[in-house]
């Protein structure tokens, strides 16, 4: 297994995950926001995952935009056979995978046997920073070959400065797992079993590094699949920015910021005394340098430009003021207080509330948002930094503008995610073809939308007993917040009480003005 996957562990497949960042519409949204022209996600553009698993992510991303081509590349497969599978399930015409390796793939470039027009973004989640040296170097390569002139490149990695403490960790599992041969979820358990007692008896490691015994506690309530992909590997190797940043300069990539939104601006990430350090600093790489030691982060998701056309205020708000945003989650829910590094951030009711309310009501754009009478006075600047947190926060995002065609591929995706729900599937994702991506649910919800899926009415007592049966039929529990098992009709109606009637929160209304739902 070792010899085709290059030292990556590939003998069991990586978790079929959801990942928000990857929306078309929101990394244009971060990168306009971080003062760079993006491409225009409301006009057909091509998309690319390169390293995209299973494939859900890209799937729902082809299925909320109709108009634009979407190519998903990874080198396993038996992601690629599931991925194709969900993609035919939904009918998708605008979706293709490719299983292929990142130097194969760079070397059909070179010579050209692979002939595609390049792509507006191009994305690789948990991919650069698990991989040996040359694929990185092939990666590059791809990206130089891929990219179109002031395309969109996002990438995530694990960071040096927040893995640093946990290097001899990660080093040591690599070990054990050479010198106890197994399937790779198996050689997981063993090795949580094994470094548990080392720190039970006292090794100095533990006692003197408080963070990996905190680390090893975390792992134990982890995925197995998840732990085995991320620490397994043969060239697992937390790297600093500014090596990255080198890496993708080869490719005429420019950083522009990241994906997590309050990162990008120092006043809501560092201390007044960090601020003033990064004051004195000119050199851009070195500045991020710091920013990155003074959050001690230990994952980026980062947004780079082939060729960035930085913008002024004035452009950057021109540029907003036709983009529509939406609430995406119930209005009751909705909160004006935001997590930051800095801890909380409150902001003003008087800024903050009409904009929930008008988010809630449909999909404004900036400048409709800019003409509330309840906003006259405020700045275009406090308007945004609000709503920027708002997107940050997972409670809005930008809508999409893909036409009545994406309405139907999300609802053909949405009906193939539902029958795989009622198996063994955990999924807790609908696909929301208004907002061009996915909203995450719990598993109660999860089944009542497949109960409406299956064509149900939207009745209480038929969705709460349809969730029932469905859990009984594959043997599976579920459970409320105060931890208690939803195992009747009763319990489960009055889990789901919320999203038909009057109880809180009514999800029913936010799930069709997402287009989740469909009249």
């Amino acid at each position: 297994m070792r010899q085709w996957s290059e030292g990556y562990n590939a003998d069991i497949a990586y978790t079929n995950s959801f990942y928000r960042d990857l929306a078309p519409d929101y990394l244009s949204y971060v990168g306009l926001l971080s003062g760079v022209r993006t491409p225009d996600p409301g006009r057909p553009f091509r998309y690319c995952e390169l390293g995209c698993g299973q494939g859900l992510t890209l799937t729902i991303l082809a299925a909320t935009h109709a108009r634009s081509e979407f190519v998903g590349i990874d080198f396993n497969p038996a992601h690629i056979a599931a991925a194709r599978r969900l993609a035919d399930e939904a009918g998708l015409g605008n979706l293709s995978f490719r299983e292929d390796s990142f130097q194969a793939l760079a070397r059909s470039l070179t010579e050209g046997r692979w002939t595609e027009e390049p792509f507006d973004f191009v994305v690789l989640h948990g991919v650069y920073s698990w991989v040996s040296e040359e694929n990185r170097r092939a990666i590059v390569d791809v990206l130089d070959r891929l990219v179109k002139p002031g395309g969109l490149v996002y990438i995530s990695h694990n960071t040096l400065a927040g893995w640093s403490p946990i290097l001899p960790l990660q080093a040591l599992m690599l070990e054990h797992a050479a010198a106890f041969p197994g399937r790779s979820d198996r050689q997981i358990g063993d090795m949580l079993v094994f470094l548990n007692r080392l720190k039970d008896a006292g090794a100095a490691y533990f006692q003197n590094n408080p963070v990996a015994a905190q680390h090893l506690a975390m792992m134990a309530s982890q995925e197995r699949r998840y732990l085995a992909h991320e620490y397994i590997n043969d060239h697992w190797e937390p790297l600093p920015h500014a090596r990255v940043a080198r890496d993708l300069a080869r490719a005429k990539l420019g950083y522009v910021g990241t994906a997590t939104i309050p990162l990008n601006s120092d006043d809501l990430a560092f201390r007044p005394e960090i601020r003033a350090i990064l004051a004195e600093i000119a050199d851009p790489m070195l500045a991020q340098s710091v920013r990155e030691l003074a959050l001690n982060q230990p994952f980026r998701r980062d947004i780079y430009v082939r060729g960035p056309e930085p913008l002024e205020t004035r452009a950057v708000l021109d540029e907003m003021a036709e983009r529509r945003f939406t609430l995406i989650v119930p209005r009751e829910e909705a909160s004006l207080t935001f997590s930051i590094p800095m801890g909380e951030l409150r902001s003003d009711p008087a800024v903050g509330e009409p904009i929930l309310d008008a988010l809630a009501a449909g999909t404004p754009t900036f400048a409709e948002l800019l003409a509330l009478p309840a906003l006259a006075g405020q700045s275009p600047l406090a308007v945004s930094k609000i709503l920027a947190l708002l997107v940050a926060a997972h409670q809005a995002h930008p809508v999409t503008n893909q036409g009545e065609d994406s309405r139907e591929g999300a609802a053909a995706l949405n009906r193939a995610l539902a029958r795989r729900v009622l198996g063994q599937d955990e999924q807790r994702v609908l696909v929301a073809p208004a907002i061009g991506t996915a909203v995450v649910t719990d598993i109660p919800d999860r089944l009542a939308h497949a109960g409406l899926m299956a064509g149900l009415p939207a009745d209480l007592e038929a969705l709460a007993r349809f969730a029932v049966d469905a859990l009984r039929a594959n043997g599976r529990q579920v459970f409320a917040e105060d931890g208690a098992p939803l195992a009747t009709v009763e319990e489960m109606r009055a889990r789901l009480h919320g999203i038909l009637s009057g109880g809180l929160p009514r999800r029913l209304p936010l799930w069709r003005r997402l287009g989740a739902v469909q009249d």
